[in-house]
Order: C-alpha cells, then sequence, then structure tokens
C-alpha cells in the first residue's frame, strides 16, 4: 500500500535545503520534497497530487526526470522547472510544507518522527474545496499531451 504525507513544516529558507537532503537520505524508499505555497491546500488534496505522482512513476509518465521535481510541478501547476522553483520551491514565499509519497510503512516511520518534532505539524482531513479540486484538476492535466 502507498500513501501521502503533508506536514507544515517551520524551517528557515537556509536550513531547508539540508534538511531536505537528510530526510532524502534517512529515507530513500520515499519521494520527499520541500515547498511553498501561498494557500495551504487540504491534506486530501495534496495526498491526491501526491497520487499522481506515485502513479506517473509506476507507469513512466513522470513530467520530470525525477519524481520529486514531478511532485513539485504539480503542486505549482506547471511544467516549467523554473518556474516551479520560483513560485513553490522552498526559497519562494508563503507557507513551507514537507511532501512525502511512497510505502505505507515508509511514511508511518516518517510520521512518527514528524509527530514528535515542534518544527512540523502533520495535515490531517478529508475536506476538499472547490479551489482544491481545481488545483488536482490542474496538476492532472499537466501530465497530458496535446
Amino acid at each position: 500500500m502507498i500513501g501521502v504525507l503533508a506536514a507544515k513544516a517551520r524551517l528557515e529558507s537556509a536550513e531547508a535545503e539540508p534538511v531536505l537532503l537528510s530526510l532524502r537520505k534517512r529515507h530513500p524508499d520515499l519521494i520527499i520534497q520541500l515547498v511553498r505555497l501561498k494557500e495551504v491546500p487540504e491534506s486530501r488534496i495534496i495526498a491526491m497530487i501526491g497520487q499522481q505522482t506515485l502513479r506517473a512513476a509506476e507507469t513512466g509518465a513522470l513530467l520530470a526526470a525525477k519524481p520529486e521535481v514531478d511532485l513539485l510541478l504539480r503542486l505549482a501547476g506547471t511544467t516549467q522547472i523554473a518556474m516551479a522553483i520560483k513560485e513553490s520551491g522552498y526559497r519562494a514565499t508563503g507557507e513551507m510544507l514537507l511532501v512525502a509519497a511512497g510505502p505505507a510503512r515508509r511514511l508511518s516511520s516518517l510520521r512518527k518522527k514528524l509527530v514528535a518534532d515542534p518544527s512540523y505539524k502533520v495535515l490531517e482531513g478529508d475536506t476538499v474545496s472547490a479551489p482544491g479540486l481545481a488545483m488536482v484538476e490542474r496538476a492532472a492535466l499537466l501530465g497530458t499531451r496535446s
């Protein structure tokens, strides 16, 4: 079983990259990305977008060479890597989120660590708003070829 985990991260921009690299090293089976979004979508929306990346990795339909970049592109709502980094990379403005996707057992281990760390607030809930659904749809359409 696979899943997606999202948590608000209270990190300074300068510490974001070392933290991200450390998390990826400690959890190599997970796709892990730090993003900044002007508005934090519901956890279910993030989960749906993360599932799109997992499915794209499984079927060979990633938007980029690496699934971590695919996840950033889908959350940013663009196929342009430079724009995604500028608008939603961890150095951009907005709320910082840690998003991880992969095997449920591995996510459970990461979740326990995040819950115990005051720098993170794991997002929960099943609500889905109209703007959130639009975000999911936009992310899904990025993978279509015209």
